[in-house]
């Protein structure tokens, strides 16, 4: 169980308050032993104060005082294993001698003219009764609270269970509780939200697979229609459009993708020149972007992994210039003149930033697509402002 954990500590406070419970308890139960050996030998006091006065034994006076004169056989046994017994010598006074025998206490009186055994007509339970009914009442109370306390608090741990799997999108049966207490509360309060949450996604999925399925129809009916066009410039020309367009929604549903977490990566070796063509494919790029690349390597999902090279080349290329694209010691620098950005660069990566839309040239989602993508992957992306010059470095950890 970890030093942490609610139950760890609920564990600790019980035994701490059990073993003070009973370190309690001992102690009354000394302090009353005590305080009876004391009342005792003030009774024997005043049992040879009445002596002394009459010369004889008041047997009036020791039934009020609850004591029983002992003779014959029962006081030799008391008396012999007082003598056998150093604690019982130690406990011998001027008023008398206080003695423990078979669960009773006895009041041994000596002197010249008086040898008096008395016995206490109560036992040990007798004497000890309220302690002990004090003593396990509380322990009885302190072991109902814990059980109890334990019991409500047993549902954090199917909680988390079920946030976990919540957050891995497993959540699918869940019962709400009818109890009282803040944790079913809590508990209740969070299915609640998470079955809004849920309905919402849905409802957002559905509305945007829709909207792509709306879109996507007239452009595979313009396709079609331009291949209707017999003027070959407009039929070129059009058919780039719808190309254009068709690519864009394959690459909006892939970022939509992305940003709800429901991407699959399909890793494999690429050639990092491919995935620099493939960006410059969907930008339409003509001209060609000066780097060094040639045969290198890495194992990432080039679905993906093109969107991160095309952000970055296009950002690169909208808010800068003379882009160079550079490899060396396991990073990839994507270099271009420009203006530095402003504030803190974690502001640049998050998906809704006062700061970066603030900005007139801000980056957009860009960068925040860029950054998850590359996170997906287990890799970094690092800025840096020198000379007039805007990098933005991929630390490609997992290249061949």
């Amino acid at each position: 169980m970890k030093q942490h954990s609610v139950f760890f500590k609920l564990n600790i406070l019980f035994m701490i308050a059990l073993i003070a419970t009973l370190i309690a308890g001992a102690s009354f139960m000394v302090h009353i032993a005590k305080k009876e050996r004391s009342d005792l030998l003030f009774k024997g006091r005043i049992i040879m104060h009445e002596y002394r006065m009459t010369q004889q034994y008041p047997q009036e006076l020791l039934e009020e005082l609850g004591l029983m004169q002992i003779n014959g056989e029962e006081k030799e046994r008391v008396l012999q294993k007082s003598a056998n017994s150093p604690k019982e010598t130690k406990d011998m006074t001027k008023r008398g001698r206080v003695l423990r025998y078979d669960g009773h206490l006895y009041l041994y009186l000596e002197n010249h003219r008086v040898n008096l055994l008395l016995k206490d007509e109560r036992t040990c339970w007798e004497r000890f009764f309220v302690l002990f009914v004090v003593l396990f009442g509380s322990t009885v109370l302190l072991i109902t609270m814990y059980m109890l306390l334990r019991r409500t608090l047993v549902p954090l741990k199917a909680l988390q269970k079920d946030i976990e799997r919540y957050g891995e999108g497993r959540l699918t049966q869940y019962v709400l509780s009818d109890k009282k207490d803040e944790i079913s509360q809590v508990t209740n309060a969070f299915y609640r939200s998470a079955s809004k949450i849920r309905r919402l996604s849905d409802s957002r999925t559905l509305f945007i697979r829709n909207l792509f399925h709306e879109l996507n129809t007239p452009v595979t009916k313009g396709k079609i229609l331009t291949e209707l066009v017999e003027e070959p410039k407009t039929k070129s020309m059009l058919d780039a459009i719808f190309s254009r367009l068709a690519t864009l929604l394959k690459e909006l549903a892939q970022v939509e993708q992305i940003t709800s977490k429901n991407y699959a990566l399909v890793k494999k070796e690429v050639r990092i020149i491919d995935l620099l063509d493939e960006a410059k494919d969907l930008l339409y790029l003509e001209e060609p972007i000066e780097t060094h690349i040639t045969d290198q390597r890495m194992v990432a999902d080039f679905a993906s992994m093109r969107i991160v090279f095309k952000n970055l080349i296009d950002n690169a290329m909208k808010y800068g210039q003379n882009l160079e694209i550079i490899y060396e010691d396991e990073t990839l620098s994507f270099v271009s003149e420009g203006e530095a950005l402003k504030g803190d660069f974690s502001e640049y990566v998050e998906a809704f930033s006062e700061k970066k839309n603030s900005q007139r040239s801000g980056f957009g989602l860009g960068l925040y697509i860029v950054n998850e993508v590359l996170k997906m992957h287990d890799m970094g992306l690092e800025y840096s402002y020198s000379k007039g010059k805007n990098r933005f470095t991929i630390n490609l950890k997992n290249i061949l």
